[in-house]
C-alpha cells in the first residue's frame, strides 16, 4: 500500500473537487486575513508599506526563495525534504517584524493553494522559525537578530529556509505539512499508538496505510530521540524473531530492542493475533510499538481477538484522509512545478484543469467499482500519484495508464463483482465517459486509442462445474458433428487395442466408420 503517495483537499463528505484553475490562476479576491503569534505587531494588511519600501529602492532588493524543511536526520535517521513555497522580495530596508510577515504571508498563500478547504488544521501560527543563507535564525515571535536581513544573505542564491513546529514544540504540524493528512486525524493515530501500543490500520489497497505506518513509526522515533538503523526482517520468519524479541526483553539483556515494529500487508488478521499475543507476552510496558496493515477487511466477531490487542484504524475512499490525499497532492505538484519554471498563462491553465480532472475521474472510478464489484475491490488514489505536470507528457502517461493498468484492474473487479452478486447494475463501459471529458487540447484525436472494458460473461459461476477436460460439454458433442466423429474414433480404436473386445464393436461405431 504505498503510496507516495497524489494527494489532496475534500472534506469527509465526497464531494467534486475545487477547480485549480481558480486557485492558482488570477483571482479578484482580497487577500486572506491569518492568526499571527501575539508578537506579531505587523498584520498582512500592512504589507503595503513593506511594498512601498522595496519599490523605492529595486536596485537594492533581493529575490529569496522560500522553503520549508520537514524531518530530523540526526534523530530518525530520515532524509530530511524540502517544499518550495514561493519567493519574497528583500531590499536593505527591510526589518525583521516585516520579513517575518512575507515569510508568514508566503505560507499562508501555499496552503490556500494546496489546502483549498483547509482539511490539514494548518495556519500561519504553524511557523516556529527560519533561517537565511548566513545560518541566522529568527524564531517567529522571537528576539530579533542585532542584524538586519539583507546582511544575512551572503553570496550565491538566496534561500529562507523555514520550520514548522513539531516535537519539540509538543506539535504534530510538521509531520501533518509533509504528509497532508488532516492534523486531527493525526493527532487521533498518535494517541491510539500511545495508549494502546498496537495499531492495525486495514482498508483497500492503494489508500495509503502503509505511507502513514512508515511515518507514524519515524514519529515514535523523533520522540523518543533514538538515533536507529532501519532493519529488514522481511525474509526472516516472524513468529521466530518475535520470540527471540520477547526472550531478550525477558532477560533484560540490554541489547538492541526496537522501538517500533511494522507488519506490513497482514494476510491473515487473526493469525498475526495469535502470533503477537503468543510472542509478546512479555512485560507490555516494554514491548515495542507494533503498527500492522491489512488489506483484508477485519470482521469483529467473538472469537476474533484482534479487536481487543490492536485498535483499529479503517482506512476508505469515501473519507479522510484517503479521499482528500489526492486532490492535495496534485495541487503541491502543481504549485512547486509553477515555481520551478515560469510558464505562459495559457499552459498554466491548461495544466491545471488536467491536473483537475484526475481527482473526478477517480471518483468515477470509484463509482463504477461500488456499481459492478465486490466492496473490498477499490482504486485507490495510489494509482495517479505518478502524474507529470506537463501537459504533453500527462497524455502519453494516462494513455498507457488506461490501457495497461486500470482496464485490466477494473476487468478483474467486474469478473469478481458477476461471481459474487451476479450482475447488480445496467453496464455502463467507464471509456465512455473518460473519452467524453478528456481534458488536454485536441483530445478528439486520442479517444480511439483508449480501450473498452467489455462486460464480463454472466456465465461464469457455471465454468466452476467442468467436466473433465477429456470430455466435452455435451452441447459441443450436440453442436459439432466433427468434434462427435473424432471422439467415436478414438473410442473405436480403444476397442480395436483390446483383443477380448473385437468383433463387439458398438452399432453405432460401426455405422461411423
Amino acid at each position: 500500500s504505498n503510496l507516495p503517495v497524489s494527494g489532496p483537499g475534500p472534506t469527509s463528505s465526497t464531494s467534486q473537487p475545487s477547480g485549480l484553475a481558480s486557485l492558482l490562476g488570477p483571482s479578484g479576491n482580497p487577500p486572506m486575513s491569518m492568526s499571527l503569534t501575539k508578537s506579531f505587531s505587523l498584520s498582512l494588511n500592512d504589507l503595503s508599506s513593506c511594498d512601498l519600501l522595496s519599490t523605492s529602492s529595486q536596485h537594492e532588493e533581493v529575490c529569496a526563495k522560500v522553503l520549508v524543511r520537514t524531518g530530523d536526520q540526526i534523530l530518525s535517521g530520515k532524509q530530511l525534504q524540502e517544499f518550495c513555497l514561493g519567493s519574497v522580495t528583500i531590499s536593505q530596508r527591510t526589518d525583521w517584524t516585516c520579513l517575518d510577515s512575507l515569510v508568514a504571508k508566503t505560507f499562508q498563500d501555499y496552503l490556500s493553494q494546496v489546502d483549498p478547504t483547509g482539511s490539514l488544521g494548518l495556519t500561519c501560527d504553524s511557523l516556529h522559525m527560519y533561517q537565511l543563507n548566513q545560518g541566522v535564525q529568527r524564531t517567529i515571535g522571537g528576539d530579533r537578530p542585532q542584524v538586519l536581513p539583507h546582511q544575512c544573505l551572503g553570496s550565491g542564491p538566496v534561500q529562507i529556509f523555514a520550520t514548522l513546529k513539531g516535537l519539540r514544540e509538543k506539535s504534530v504540524d510538521s509531520l501533518v505539512f509533509e504528509t497532508l493528512i488532516p492534523k486531527p486525524m493525526m493527532l487521533h493515530y498518535i494517541s491510539l499508538l500511545m495508549k494502546h501500543r498496537r495499531l492495525v490500520l486495514s482498508g483497500p489497497s492503494g489508500t495509503g496505510k502503509t505511507y502513514l505506518a512508515q511515518h507514524l513509526a519515524h514519529y515514535l522515533l523523533q520522540r523518543s530521540q533514538i538515533d536507529t538503523s532501519d532493519s529488514d526482517h522481511e525474509s526472516c520468519d516472524l513468529q521466530l524473531y518475535l520470540s527471540n524479541l520477547a526472550n531478550q526483553i525477558d532477560r533484560e539483556s540490554g541489547g538492541e530492542v526496537p522501538l517500533v515494529v511494522v507488519i506490513d500487508d497482514i494476510s491473515d488478521s487473526a493469525a498475526i493475533t495469535e502470533l503477537v499475543n503468543g510472542a509478546l507476552t512479555c512485560k507490555y510496558h516494554k514491548c515495542p510499538y507494533i503498527i500492522g496493515t491489512t488489506n483484508q477487511p477485519v470482521r469483529m466477531t467473538s472469537n476474533h481477538g484482534l479487536h481487543l490487542s490492536f485498535r483499529m484504524v479503517t482506512f476508505s475512499n469515501n473519507v479522510e484522509p484517503a479521499n482528500g490525499f489526492l486532490l492535495r497532492y496534485l495541487h503541491r505538484k502543481a504549485v512547486e512545478a509553477h515555481q520551478e519554471e515560469e510558464r505562459d498563462p495559457t499552459h498554466r491553465q491548461t495544466l491545471l484543469r488536467v491536473l483537475d480532472w484526475i481527482p473526478q475521474l477517480w471518483y468515477h472510478l470509484h463509482a463504477f467499482l461500488e456499481k459492478h464489484s465486490t466492496s473490498d475491490f477499490l482504486i485507490g488514489p495510489c494509482f495517479f500519484l505518478s502524474c507529470p505536470v506537463s501537459v504533453a507528457e500527462f497524455r502519453q502517461w494516462f494513455i498507457d495508464l488506461w490501457n495497461h493498468s486500470i482496464i485490466p484492474y477494473l476487468q478483474e473487479g467486474a469478473k469478481d463483482g458477476i461471481k459474487v452478486h451476479g450482475q447488480k447494475a445496467v453496464w455502463e463501459d467507464p471509456v465512455e465517459w473518460v473519452r467524453g471529458t478528456l481534458p488536454w487540447p485536441n483530445a478528439q484525436q486520442d479517444q480511439a486509442r483508449l480501450f473498452h472494458l467489455p462486460p464480463p460473461s454472466i456465465g461464469l459461476p457455471s465454468e466452476e462445474k467442468k467436466p473433465p477436460k477429456d470430455t466435452p460439454p455435451p452441447s459441443t458433442l450436440e453442436s459439432d458433428p466433427l468434434m462427435a466423429m473424432l471422439l467415436k474414433l478414438q473410442e473405436s480404436a480403444n476397442y480395436i487395442e483390446s483383443p477380448e473386445r473385437e468383433g463387439c464393436l458398438d452399432p453405432s461405431l460401426q455405422t461411423t466408420l
